[in-house]
């Protein structure tokens, strides 16, 4: 099957803490593939239901007719280790890739899949705990 380009993906709700307008995240995405020389696709923009990736489970369905999905940021993957390790299991099945246009990182192996696991991880970690003691007196 003929692999046609790399399908954007966008969101409604909150990144990282910050809305970001949805012509914002396809303009970065735009500039991102423009510069990196791939072919982009329109963007399926996620809904605004917290928790919800029912879009994003949406494109698995068709991820043989692609190079692979291109994020606006990788604080659009689902919340949970079980869901993102889902995602990256239908990437890996379908031989697409995966990419992030905004910190522009691309998972290409296991390796590179721990790696953003493991920022997540330290995301997560930094929410939780009480950095008061870092403030001066």
């Amino acid at each position: 099957m003929k692999k046609n380009g790399w399908r954007g993906y966008v969101s409604s709700r909150e990144i990282n803490g910050q809305l970001i307008p949805q012509r914002v995240q396809n303009l970065v995405l735009r500039t991102y593939a423009e510069k990196s020389g791939i072919r982009y696709l329109l963007s399926a923009t996620e809904y605004h239901i917290p928790g919800s990736f029912m879009m994003l489970e949406s494109l698995y369905a068709g991820l043989r007719g692609l190079e692979g999905l291109l994020f606006y940021s990788m604080y659009q993957l689902p919340e949970t280790a079980a869901a993102r390790r889902e995602l990256y299991a239908a990437l890996r099945k379908a031989g697409c890739g995966l990419r992030f246009a905004l910190e522009e990182l691309e998972v290409e192996t296991a390796a590179d899949a721990r790696l953003i696991e493991d920022a997540l991880v330290c995301r997560a970690l930094s929410k939780k705990a009480d950095l008061s003691i870092l403030a001066r007196p």
